[in-house]
């Protein structure tokens, strides 16, 4: 097995099954399709652990710690072969008519041409159902370092609780 995969699959095992993160917080994990230049896409995971911060009018703000995982690629003229895994925290606004944003920032480990060098900032836009959503998001370290592609990725999640 690859290192990254492994480390993001015992982060959200380490999340599923942790009493106190299980018992006090919506844990969700995601699956979908990322892309970066030239519309090259590969697999992509998610996990994140979002205790709740504070009741609005319309909604709830919440806690984002989360991972993510890219897939490296091989078919590709861009240094995009390894696997990357970037470990972030930040913040969501769930408004109760569905609507989703989150912004945070992160770490990463791996390298490529699309994520290239910490830190990352990690933004969400979506639509919830319930326990099903779909968010847009996108990692980038924003022209901090070169060469700054990003990694912009359509995913569909489950809240396990």
């Amino acid at each position: 097995m690859r290192p990254i995969p492994t480390l993001f699959i015992a982060a959200t095992l380490a999340l599923a099954t942790c009493p106190v993160a299980a018992q006090s917080a919506p844990i969700e994990i995601g699956a979908g399709a990322s892309a970066t230049r030239d519309n090259e896409t590969t697999l992509a995971l998610t996990a994140a652990w979002l205790p709740e911060w504070r009741r609005t009018e319309h909604g709830v703000l919440r806690w984002d710690v989360g991972a993510i995982y890219v897939r490296g690629r091989d078919d590709t003229r861009l240094n995009l072969d390894e696997d990357v895994g970037v470990f972030h925290g930040g913040a969501r606004y769930e408004r109760d008519n569905g609507f989703v944003a989150g912004f945070g920032a992160g770490v990463q480990v791996g390298r490529t041409d699309a994520l290239s060098g910490n830190p990352q900032f990690v933004s969400s836009i979506g639509w919830r159902w319930q326990r099903f959503s779909l968010m847009a998001r996108h990692i980038s370290n924003a022209s901090i370092k070169q060469p700054n592609d990003g990694e912009t990725m359509l995913v569909a999640t489950w809240r396990l609780r």
